[in-house]
């Protein structure tokens, strides 16, 4: 039993185990699976910040009033700060945001250093046309400096938004396989659990419940041996009792028969007593008539 018991218990701690390895990949798998899910996010955003930017460089010297210039270069410098600093928080990581599981990948570090010189060309095309205010076009004549940087974001866009699609494309493959790598886990835990349980059943249960049937057949042959014992033990009784019954008949009628035989001899005694006493006055009687007949005959 004590062997049974420590295989229980040994059996219990690894299917235990098995079943908080799960939990932990469970958890750990999701935690990584929201942290993957940012970064496709924003990558998926950097390729709209960077059609954002060429708009509104594009959009620029269009404008007729200077609110209108100031809205417009507002949004391009926004979009360009939300946009280097995703980049830069997309290749490097940082505090919000934890890419070193997914820069991992050899592909992905060959694009960032592909694109990287379209975001350097973009990036300094947008300073330069920062430096730009509605003065230097209220004229009608557009600066060619700033008509360069214009051309160079223009241009540089398309190689941008190309190469960054590969990235959140190649985000998105890690992180699906990630999720298949999660499933087959799962499968192989689920397997493994299932195996414990079959083990378990076959050399804990199995024996138990052998041991528990052996036990009841122990048990029921027992209760049968005390049904038949407390039986003879009340048939005994009864007898017993029956005997005592038929002593206690016998010795009423012995007494009854000795009272009997005490009054039949009072009687006989007595009878005795009167039979001598009448022998006695017969011969008193016969000697006082052979005293009187006596004389006369002599």
């Amino acid at each position: 039993m004590k062997r049974i018991t420590f295989q229980y218990l040994m059996f219990l701690g690894v299917l235990t185990l098995a079943v908080v390895a799960s939990q932990i990949l469970i958890q750990r798998t999701i935690s990584d699976s929201k942290t993957d899910s940012r970064i496709i996010n924003i990558s998926g955003r950097q390729r709209m910040l960077s059609q954002k930017i060429t708009k509104a460089a594009l959009k620029l010297p269009l404008t007729k009033t200077k609110e209108e210039f100031n809205r417009a270069k507002s949004e391009l410098t926004d979009a360009a700060k939300l946009w280097t600093t995703s980049h830069q928080a997309l290749k490097y990581g940082s505090e919000l945001l934890d890419v070193s599981e997914m820069n991992k990948s050899i592909f992905l570090e060959r694009l960032f250093n592909q694109i990287q010189p379209y975001f350097l060309s973009i990036n300094e095309a947008v300073d330069k046309i920062s430096q730009f205010n509605y003065a230097h076009i209220k004229s009608g004549t557009v600066p060619a400096q700033m008509e360069e940087a214009i051309q160079v974001v223009s241009d540089n866009e398309e190689g941008f938004l190309k190469l960054m699609n590969d990235i959140t494309f190649d985000y998105d493959r890690m992180a699906s396989a990630k999720v298949e790598k999660l499933s087959t886990s799962e499968y192989y835990l689920l397997a493994g659990t299932i195996l414990l349980i079959v083990l378990e059943a076959f050399f804990i249960f199995r024996p138990m419940i052998k041991t528990s049937k052996r036990k009841d057949h122990v048990i029921s042959e027992f209760n049968d041996y005390v049904q038949q014992s407390i039986s003879v033990l009340r048939q005994t009784h009864q007898e017993k009792e029956l005997a005592n019954d038929t002593l206690a008949e016998a010795n009423e009628k012995i007494a009854a028969l000795s009272t009997f035989n005490n009054n039949l001899r009072k009687r006989i005694r007595q009878t005795k007593n009167e039979f001598d006493e009448k022998i006695d006055q017969l011969e008193k009687e016969m000697q006082q008539i052979k005293k009187t007949a006596s004389p006369e005959g002599s």
